[in-house]
């Protein structure tokens, strides 16, 4: 009766928790470029019934990831259910899933740590909440990571603890590293792990390289599969993805930042997450004051763990002769990653190798085992807390305006209409015709209307009231615009925000995007733009539309076209506000 009452509970605790989980994903997020891009390869292939030949684009070097397996992975879930929400269903079914297996995975190798503290941090630790929640292409690393590396430490004998059947394992890893070609260029990071568990095999156990070999191969089949067709019609080089290897020097310092940041990968590191700025993460706080206690301890608490696990890399264990292998895969992981970078496009920020999140969980789950006691569970029971207060609060601070749910409607439509277009153009449409017009299907009412459409002319500034918080150190700005064009629906509008001093002389001036599709006829109103910090001297500062991305519209307006009112030369739209001045306040909303 205690078994299944226990097992009753369990399975209820992890039902909320998946809820909660895509809650949070479904508050993430959506309208960002990246975000709606990686929707738009399967709706793409949803609305027009394409083969969805590639995946994610890397932007950098306009090359494209080969293979249909991104596609698909939002295609499929809008044919079985055509909502908005079916794809982030999916994803976080895939990465709870994951998750899971990694949880039991630890718990079995190390039965002395409480399952509560397992499971409850890695389903509820930053970066697997806000990288496998909402789309994005990172998000779906993590069930190719969890697949690959659970079986790479089953496969290997020098690690394997016969938790998982070799041949399964092997087939785990082929699986997870097919999955991750099509997926995200971090992939290139694996196959020195594969060649190192063959390796191991041949010295350790050779007579059962072939059958390792074969079921591998079976693994790869099954995910690699889906890369086939663009192989065949493209090529090796399909994509173009050679042109992200390109030398690039590191210095020693690069070192010490990777380490970091792959110890943060299982800390509680909030500050990325809040924003990617001081003033956008004050901003937050200063909209959510109730989450800034919480915020403070488990901020603290993301600088002292990475600390605390680089110190204990140095403790021996004689009772636990496996610790030394794990901590030599930690640093060795930590040193390639670090070569690995000599010959990428980029530098090395941190989602670009988060691929080896589980070698990262799997190591500090070893480190919390030499510190436990009493009062760690203790501590670690109110930081799991904390955290979920914590991103309770940035889902409630992004729903209305970040979210799909600031406008679902727009999705739902485009769903049903099995239009794309509704949603902008993908990078390929653009990149293959630059002058892509309209197709049949799209509601334009006047295409040359469509082709000369002006932005900077159409998009008439209502309102942009200038805030100053924090005791005059944040700029923000609550903008108000109207779409006047008929035809013309438009999205990443680019604006550039001038600041003046007493003179009335500029004394800085930056630029911004709101990530947004304003319909023709629409006024849309975001509040909380934040522009970093006040330059020194400035006394008031405008804003003006600069361009935007052209937009098949929903709803052609039938309104008549909103007359230009005058403003300085040279400038649309343009208006001035002095700042609205609140100290230790943030905007209002």
């Amino acid at each position: 009766m205690r078994t299944r009452r226990s097992i009753l509970v369990c399975s209820l605790v992890l039902t909320l928790t998946f809820a909660c989980r895509l809650a949070y994903g479904l508050c993430s997020d959506f309208w960002t470029e990246d975000e709606r891009q990686v929707y738009l390869i399967g709706l793409k292939s949803y609305a027009r019934s394409e083969w969805p030949q590639f995946g994610a684009d890397v932007v950098w070097t306009r090359s494209r990831l080969p293979g249909a397996l991104q596609g698909m992975l939002v295609r499929v879930p809008l044919e079985v259910w055509p909502a908005p929400e079916a794809p982030f269903v999916l994803l976080n079914l895939l990465s709870f899933s994951a998750l899971a297996l990694l949880a039991w995975y630890s718990t079995r190798r190390l039965p002395d740590l409480p399952a509560w503290f397992v499971w409850g941090s890695l389903l509820t630790v930053p970066w697997t909440l806000n990288f496998s929640t909402h789309i994005v292409n990172t998000s779906y690393i993590l069930p190719g990571a969890v697949v690959f590396f659970v079986g790479w430490f089953e496969a290997s004998p020098s690690f394997r603890r016969g938790i998982l059947a070799p041949p399964l394992a092997w087939g785990m890893m082929g699986a997870g590293l097919l999955f991750l070609v099509q997926i995200h260029m971090s992939w290139v990071l694996l196959p020195a792990y594969v060649v190192v568990a063959a390796g191991d095999v041949v010295w350790n156990d050779r007579k059962n390289t072939v059958r390792d070999l074969a079921w591998f191969l079976a693994g790869a089949c099954l995910t690699g599969s889906l890369l086939v067709p663009t192989l065949l019609r493209f090529g090796l080089g399909a994509g173009d993805v050679q042109r992200n290897v390109q030398f690039r020097a590191q210095t020693s310092g690069t070192l010490g930042v990777i380490l970091a940041r792959f110890l943060s990968f299982t800390a509680f590191e909030i500050n990325r997450f809040a924003g990617l700025t001081f003033a956008d993460r004050a901003s937050f706080l200063l909209r959510q004051p109730w989450v800034i206690p919480p915020a403070l301890f488990i901020a603290i608490t993301g600088l002292v763990q990475p600390v605390l696990m680089a110190a204990v890399w140095f403790r021996r264990a004689h009772d636990c002769p496996e610790w030394t292998r794990v901590k030599i895969v930690a640093a060795v992981t930590t040193l390639w990653i670090y070569a690995s970078f000599f010959f990428s496009v980029r530098g090395p920020l941190a989602h670009t190798f988060y691929v080896v999140f589980p070698v990262a969980a799997l190591y500090s789950f070893y480190v919390w085992r030499f510190v436990a006691s009493p009062r760690l569970w203790r501590i670690a029971a109110v930081v799991l807390a904390a955290g979920v207060v914590f991103h309770a609060a940035l889902a409630i601070d992004r729903g209305p305006q970040r979210s799909l749910y600031r406008d679902r409607g727009l999705v739902q439509t485009a769903i049903a209409a099995r239009n794309d277009r509704l949603l902008g153009d993908r990078r390929d449409s653009v990149i293959e015709n630059p002058d892509w017009r309209p197709r049949p299907i799209d509601k334009v009412a006047d295409e040359e209307s469509y082709a000369r459409a002006q932005p900077a002319e159409d998009l008439k500034i209502l309102a942009a009231v200038w805030s100053r918080a924090l005791f005059d150190r944040i700029s923000s700005f609550e903008v108000t615009l109207l779409n006047r064009s008929r035809t013309v629906a438009y999205l990443d509008i680019r604006y550039t925000i001038t600041y003046t001093g007493a003179s009335g002389q500029p004394v800085a001036q930056r630029q911004g995007v709101i990530k947004a599709i304003l319909q023709p006829g629409a006024t849309g109103t975001w509040p909380g733009v934040t522009d970093g910090s006040v330059p020194a001297g400035a006394v008031a500062a405008s804003l003006a539309v600069l361009t935007a991305e052209k937009c098949i519209p929903a709803t052609p307006s039938s309104l008549p076209p909103v007359p230009l009112e005058p403003g300085p030369a040279g400038v649309r739209s343009f208006r001035t506000h002095a700042p609205r001045r609140r100290a230790g306040r943030g905007p209002s909303r």
